[in-house]
């Protein structure tokens, strides 16, 4: 049952590809970073983000440095990129719902299992929300570089 958050999250994850697809994230994403993207990139980007979430659920509780990479990664995303956007810009962000309904609850149950398992320290945390920082900012570091490059 420990790795049920994982697979949860996973599944959570795809209904959150759907909502930024569905309410067009890649046109508020543009309007709001300034930054060029076509869909494909978008989807090759999620598609990436769901083989880590099956790599992570497979391993979860077993390796949970490198699962709660995945988790890590939800968190910021919902924090930073939807909850915090939305709030600082004033403007909903595609992908809010999933991350308010979904990310947020999913999780604080994993974290709380590593809190039962007695692994949820303050390195533990740091290690696993600058990790889901770093897997985020991977695609808009290599997103910036291709509109320097002006393709």
């Amino acid at each position: 049952m420990e790795n049920v958050p994982f697979w949860a999250l996973t599944v959570a994850y795809s209904a959150h590809i759907l909502e930024e697809y569905v309410l067009d994230w890649k046109t508020w994403a543009e309007k709001t970073s300034g930054l060029k993207m076509e869909w494909t990139e978008f989807l090759i980007a999620n598609f990436a983000v769901i083989v880590l979430g099956i790599c992570c659920s497979a391993v979860g509780c077993d390796c949970p440095v490198f699962a709660y990479l995945f988790v890590g990664l939800a968190a910021v995303n919902a924090l930073f990129a939807h909850i915090g956007t939305t709030i600082v810009k004033r403007k909903f962000s595609p992908g809010l719902i999933t991350s308010v309904f979904f990310f947020i609850p999913l999780c604080v149950w994993a974290y709380k299992i590593a809190y039962d398992r007695g692994i949820l320290t303050v390195p533990f945390m740091l290690i696993s929300l600058i990790g889901g920082f770093l897997i985020m900012s991977f695609p808009v570091i290599l997103q910036m570089i291709k509109n320097k490059m002006g393709k």
